[in-house]
């Protein structure tokens, strides 16, 4: 004959089984409410609203473990008395964030005269919110439980309300699965505590590392919102594009892949410089950019190729002319040289040496500024000033050809170049009152500008 227990936790269980459509029903109007009053006011915050009714397998436990079977007589009254046959918990990303939506629910509830609180949306709802929170649970450990009840059919159906961060959520998960419901782990009880509460500990850093982390990531994008993405942020979106490219068609073409992150930011500020800096419509440009790497994903082209210009080239200036003629002999030699020329004319479709010479000139103007470049040396007049200029270019030509690595276009190389070179000059035009004086020095000067560019390699 089974203890009399195990009867009145069957009569339980088929009430609840009975009130399943009332349950539902509550479950539904409850989720709607609280989406409708959380998410206008806090925005992102809230993760996710979940929802669940208590099965009947949590039911016999919870009946059993609190003793109901000895408190109630009848088994409606013990379904009445369950301060959770309906669960309904508000997920956020943070543990900050939990206060903060207790703290909301204040402006969405107003006390009654009997000292619960009533929902302003919905008069059909209450919560406690005179419970002390957060609350201190079983294992030591605070959580934001509210209990609630909805009146409907003039009858009280009980809810609790949880508030939870992505990390606390997370951990109720771990708990829940491993701990209790494997009964093995009784037996090391003390250091299974340790363990965990160690493990609790470290997801609270994790969640304040997330925390800066996603700040960041807000912060970016409220700065990206100017014109739909900012200077910045455009580069690293066509740097990535770059980068996802070249190591997608390497490998359909050759087999392997190189390291181009570096050649991607290059390019990135090479079509920043080109087609945004002066364009009057930017939002235009960047959609033409995305529908154009989206088309290159499926596009043939093949770095085991040889690269051909339309022509031999030659430029006025003597920087672009010897940067130039050097790129041109060694387009389909060094690889690397290669790999990035690909690219710029995979992007820039249309006549290669046409881009070839705006490249370079970009690059010398990247070192070499114009409008502050044509100031120096202005003491000797306008012949011999240009006469100085053009022979200072030279050198920085002709140094980063003997270095000949890509790396001289990297852009943290460029900017070292640009600060050197601007420091160099802006010391020697000082120092120099005439021609006579800077042809006598000037192979001293040479040299010396030579060197301090090479050592940056």
């Amino acid at each position: 004959m089974r203890l009399e227990l195990f009867d009145f936790i069957d009569e339980v269980s088929n009430l609840l089984e009975l009130n399943q459509p009332t349950f539902q029903y509550v479950e539904h109007v409850l989720t709607d409410l609280f989406e409708n009053l959380m998410k206008k006011e806090k925005g992102d915050v809230i993760v996710s609203i979940s929802s669940r009714i208590k099965s009947k397998e949590s039911l016999k436990e919870k009946l059993i473990r609190n003793k109901y079977y000895l408190e109630y007589e009848t088994a409606e009254d013990a379904v009445n008395a369950l301060p959770d046959l309906v669960g309904l918990t508000l997920e956020c990303r943070f543990i900050s964030d939990e206060n903060n939506i207790f703290s909301e629910l204040f402006h969405h509830f107003q006390q009654t005269s009997k000292g619960t609180y009533q929902c302003v949306a919905n008069h059909d709802v209450y919560l406690n919110l005179n419970m002390p929170q957060p609350q201190l649970q079983r294992n030591g450990f605070t959580i934001y439980r509210i209990d609630g009840h909805m009146v409907f059919n003039q009858k009280k159906i009980n809810f609790e309300l949880q508030i939870k961060s992505l990390v606390h959520s997370f951990w109720s998960e771990v708990e829940h699965q491993v701990v209790y419901k494997n009964t093995q782990f009784v037996v090391y009880d003390s250091f299974v505590k340790n363990i965990l509460a160690s493990i609790r500990d470290n997801l609270e850093v994790v969640d304040r590392q997330l925390q800066i982390v996603y700040k960041q990531l807000i912060d970016q994008s409220q700065s990206d919102r100017e014109i739909g993405m900012s200077e910045g942020g455009f580069k690293i979106f066509i740097a990535k594009a770059i980068n996802d490219l070249v190591a997608l068609k390497m490998n359909e073409t050759v087999g392997f892949t190189t390291d181009f992150r570096k050649c991607s930011s290059v390019l990135s500020q090479y079509i920043y410089i080109k087609d945004f800096v002066s364009c009057e419509h930017p939002q235009y440009r960047m959609v033409e950019y995305f529908e154009h790497f989206n088309l290159l994903q499926i596009m043939d082209f093949d770095f085991s190729y040889p690269i051909y210009l339309e022509n031999s080239y030659s430029h006025p200036d003597p920087f672009c002319n010897i940067i130039g003629q050097y790129w041109e002999s060694i387009i389909n030699i060094d690889f690397e040289w290669h790999v990035f020329f690909v690219m710029l004319f995979a992007i820039e479709p249309g006549n290669n040496i046409q881009d070839f010479s705006k490249f370079i000139e970009i690059i010398k103007n990247l070192i070499i500024p114009p409008s502050w470049y044509h100031e120096q040396f202005s003491q000797l007049g306008d012949v011999n000033g240009q006469m100085c200029r053009d022979v200072f270019a030279e050198v920085v030509a002709k140094t980063m050809v003997k270095v000949g690595k890509i790396d001289i276009i990297h852009e943290d190389k460029l900017l070292n170049m640009l600060e050197l070179f601007r420091d160099f000059i802006e010391l020697v035009s000082m120092r120099t009152h005439s021609i006579e004086e800077f042809n006598e020095n000037l192979e001293d000067y040479s040299s010396t500008l030579e060197h301090k560019i090479v050592n940056l390699f």
